[in-house]
């Protein structure tokens, strides 16, 4: 039976998506089975971002019609067949979602609901960004999950700058998660080649130690202070103020 996890946020643009596709990949290179199950019912942004949105057929649009089984809507990656996604291109009602992701969860290990099918998951991570308007509305989401019966609430932080955290600017992670009261599942760098496509070796292995924590091969976070130390810290500090 797979363990269905809700990946949310209330505010726009913290990275939902983009850590839901991350950590799915990491997960499927560890051997794990994995769903992503896109809450983009507009434009599909979990299959763009996985590079599989050509390979759509059906989305759980179809399957609210009964134009297909849940099955069918499924999306194998290209590059791991461990990772499959499920398109929500068209849909109008949620609770087809629901049942869609109850209908195919024997054949998964892992199912990453990407801001859809709350109702069938039974952890929670909240995806926040480390500036304020973010972290305060982290903090009404992780209220309302809580309010709704959600027993297990984590938090992840993304786009964390390390050169940031050092002239002040924002806080750490673990400063984060302490002030919010949630636990931290994940930390993640900031990476100015993902909207280019691309991902920086420091994010590959963030999203590494995140999927081995999540399935109990490790403990902890990604360290982003590390390497910021002494002289070559400094110039990373200063090229990162040019950016």
């Amino acid at each position: 039976m797979a363990e269905k996890i809700l990946l949310t946020s209330f505010k726009g643009g913290t990275g939902v998506t983009t850590y839901a596709v991350g950590l799915g990949l990491a997960l499927a290179s560890l051997g794990e089975r994995t769903l992503i199950v896109d809450g983009d019912a507009r434009c599909g942004c979990a299959e763009i971002t996985g590079d599989c949105r050509d390979r759509v057929v059906y989305t759980l649009a179809d399957y609210e019609k009964g134009a297909c089984r849940a099955k069918q809507t499924l999306v194998t990656h290209s590059k791991n067949s461990n990772l499959a996604f499920m398109p929500s291109i068209g849909l109008k009602d949620n609770e087809a979602a629901l049942n869609a992701v109850n209908d195919v969860e024997g054949l998964f290990d892992y199912v990453l609901a990407d801001k859809i099918a709350e109702k069938a998951c039974g952890r929670a991570m909240i995806v926040t960004e480390p500036f304020t308007a973010s972290v305060k509305s982290a903090d009404a989401c992780r209220s309302h999950l809580a309010d709704n019966g959600m027993n297990e609430i984590y938090l992840v932080v993304n786009k964390l700058c390390a050169a940031q955290i050092l002239n002040g600017e924002v806080m750490t992670a673990n400063e984060i998660s302490v002030l919010l009261h949630t636990p931290l599942a994940a930390v993640i760098p900031e990476d100015l080649t993902i909207p280019c496509g691309d991902m920086k070796r420091s994010t590959v292995k963030a999203f590494k130690i995140a999927a081995e924590a999540l399935t109990g091969r490790r403990q902890g976070v990604l360290n982003v202070l590390r390497g910021f130390g002494g002289i070559n810290g400094y110039f990373k500090r200063k090229m990162r103020e040019k950016l």
